[in-house]
This record gives C-alpha cells, sequence and structure tokens, in this order.
C-alpha cells in the first residue's frame, strides 16, 4: 500500500509542472543619430576680377548684369562676374560675408586705400525651391530686390525667414546668385547703396586692389 501511494504522489507533480505557462524576455536597443549637416558650395565665380581699360568702363562700370543706375548709365553685361552656390543644411541657418578688409588694398602699394567696398557691389537672387518672403530673408539686399554694396564682415547676408516654413533643405532648396558689379554706382536711396561717385571722378592712383570676402555658415 505504501509503495502506491508515492507513485501516485510522484505522477500529480509531474502533471502539474506541464500545465504551467512558459515564456522568455529578450530586448532590442533602438538608437537615432541626428548628425547635423551643414554646407556651402561655391560652383562659379570663386574668383571675381573687375579690369578697367577703357573710358567707358570707368564712366559706367563694370557689371555681371546691365546696371539701371541713371549716373551709371548701362553697363556692359558679364557672365564672369556671377557667383551662384548653393547651401544645404539640416536646421535653420544663417550666411555671414563680407570683406576681411575695411577698403580695398593696393598691390603695388599697400598705402594705397583709397578705393573703398562701396565701389563693388551684387544683387542676389534665390533660384531654388525657397524663397524670399517665405523660407528666406536678405536685410542688405531688401530680399533680393535691391543692388547692395560690398561691406566688411561681418553682415548677415541671408537667414531664415522666420514663418514656419524654416529655411533648412538640401541644395536643390538653397540655391543662390550673387551677380557683382563695380564701379557702376547704383542703389541711390536703396538699403546698402554703391559709391555714387562714379570712378572717373574719383582721381584714384592706378592701382591692382584687393581683399577677400568671406563666408560663415551659422546654424540657428
Amino acid at each position: 500500500m505504501k509503495k502506491i501511494l508515492t507513485t501516485i504522489f510522484a505522477v500529480s507533480i509531474l502533471g502539474s509542472g506541464i500545465s504551467q505557462a512558459v515564456s522568455d524576455r529578450n530586448t532590442i536597443p533602438v538608437a537615432v543619430n541626428l548628425n547635423r549637416v551643414l554646407r556651402m558650395s561655391v560652383n562659379t565665380g570663386g574668383n571675381i576680377e573687375f579690369t578697367f581699360n577703357t573710358i567707358a568702363q570707368y564712366k559706367n562700370g563694370i557689371s555681371g548684369d546691365l546696371a539701371t543706375s541713371g549716373s551709371a548709365g548701362t553697363a556692359a553685361a558679364n557672365p564672369m562676374y556671377i557667383t551662384s552656390f548653393t547651401i544645404a543644411a539640416s536646421t535653420k541657418w544663417r550666411l555671414d560675408y563680407g570683406a576681411e578688409d575695411a577698403t580695398f588694398i593696393g598691390v603695388d602699394n599697400p598705402a594705397n586705400t583709397a578705393f573703398t567696398l562701396d565701389n563693388v557691389g551684387f544683387s542676389l537672387g534665390e533660384t531654388g525651391a525657397h524663397a524670399f518672403g517665405t523660407e528666406l530673408a536678405s536685410i542688405p539686399t531688401n530680399a533680393g530686390a535691391e543692388v547692395a554694396a560690398l561691406q566688411a564682415y561681418p553682415v548677415v547676408l541671408l537667414t531664415d525667414g522666420g514663418n514656419a516654413a524654416a529655411n533648412a533643405g538640401d541644395a536643390t532648396d538653397n540655391a543662390f546668385t550673387m551677380t557683382w558689379r563695380c564701379g557702376t554706382a547704383e542703389g541711390t536711396g536703396l538699403t546698402t547703396p554703391m559709391n555714387q561717385v562714379k570712378l572717373i571722378e574719383q582721381g584714384i592712383t592706378p592701382d591692382r586692389f584687393v581683399t577677400n570676402v568671406l563666408f560663415n555658415l551659422i546654424a540657428l
């Protein structure tokens, strides 16, 4: 009798173990790395040089497009004075620019600093999907509507438009052209006017005048 009871008890424990639920648990870590992308690419017009050889150029100036100032007359258009660039950014951004010197400096005579920065100017146009008034703003050019004189660094050239449509995007969104001019005396009454005195009237001692125009792309 004792042997029979023992056998029954053992079978009862085994049956109870089979009826219990079985589970297992694992963990898969998931991480997301958002690396900031901020890049400016100058595609054309990375070196601008104006050469004055004629009286007409001294009187009218030289421009990448047709100057419209009444005081400047009509300057001859030339695509070699056009800089095209793009910006790729994963966040809102600002582009500062400006000459690294307070004035142009003579190469033959570094003391010759009579050629002021505002003898050079530019117009700014957007050629990508982003536009002034929505994603973009430019105070010196009044949102691309005006010719602006070259200024000393730093000046905010381009920035976010300040609305829900941020200026973050790729090169197809943020594409621009700067059309340079020199001696055209454009900008009367504008935000950042060029020198209104024609080069032929300034009496500047001939030299090769140089400066570097700096650009600094900053995340906002």
